[in-house]
């Protein structure tokens, strides 16, 4: 299992100090990048032994998804993703709450039929350059679609993309008081994301939740990658207990 911490790319040395694999830095940070900056940025990774393998915050939270013209989506896309193969991303995270959210006008089965048309031509773009997307369910408190893992599952087999996976976070989990074994269920996911329920911060003391979602994830032979999306005061003192306890709890599992 491998574990990283979601932050900017200016963070690599910070991150890498710390004990993680690699870093998980957002799409829309990136987007603008020049070829130049991103030898620059590859040649630190290389440097502090750590890779970008995935990304989040796949959209800015002014493109409002079930509204907007299609071909405004695709160019943003492929210039943003081409950007994200380059710096080593595979597997890019949908969760950008405020561009997916359904407005009050829209009815949901509508909005649903939107959303699921955008997220299959995400896969359409994702799938040229070898990367996957996983949806992310996000608690209420941030968008009114696709609020729980089984709304993502139902979502992902709308979609039907091989390009197309799920995510699995805790704090979003929790916050929706979910299940965590419910993961077992719902024929795998294909990343997943961890972070206390209170505050939000970096898991350093042990949970039983994080525990009951490990060991669903593991029931289902996870083979993905487990990124820490937590708030952090030092992060030079809390990255190393956290990597040491979640190491812990998946041997555990």
């Amino acid at each position: 299992m491998k574990i990283g911490f979601c932050a900017k790319l200016d963070m690599i040395s910070e991150v890498a100090a710390a004990g993680f694999d690699y870093i998980e830095p957002s799409v829309t940070s990136v987007q603008h990048l020049t070829d130049e900056e991103i030898g620059a940025y590859c040649q630190k990774m290389e440097e502090a032994h750590i890779s970008a393998p995935s990304f989040n915050v796949l959209f800015p939270k002014d493109m409002e998804l079930l509204q907007a013209d299609p071909q405004e989506i695709y160019s943003y896309l492929d210039g943003a993703l081409a950007r994200v193969r380059k710096l080593g991303g595979r597997v890019v995270v949908f969760g950008s709450g405020k561009s997916r959210m359904r407005p009050e006008s829209m009815h949901y089965d509508d909005a649903f039929r939107r959303l699921a048309g955008v997220t299959r031509m995400i896969g359409d773009i994702a799938g040229k350059y070898g990367i996957t997307i996983v949806i992310e369910p996000l608690n209420r408190g941030e968008t009114n679609m696709i609020n729980s893992v089984a709304e993502g599952a139902c979502l992902r087999a709308a979609v039907n993309h091989p390009s197309v996976q799920l995510l699995a976070d805790y704090y979003h989990i929790a916050v929706e008081h979910q299940p965590p074994e419910d993961l077992a269920r719902l024929q795998g996911i294909w990343h997943a994301h961890i972070a206390t329920e209170i505050g939000r911060k970096v898991p350093v003391e042990r949970d039983e939740g994080y525990v009951s979602m490990l060991r669903a994830m593991k029931a289902t032979g996870y083979q993905g990658l487990l990124s820490v999306e937590g708030k952090s005061d030092d992060l030079s003192q809390d990255g190393p207990r956290s990597v040491a306890l979640l190491r812990q709890l998946w041997e555990e599992a």
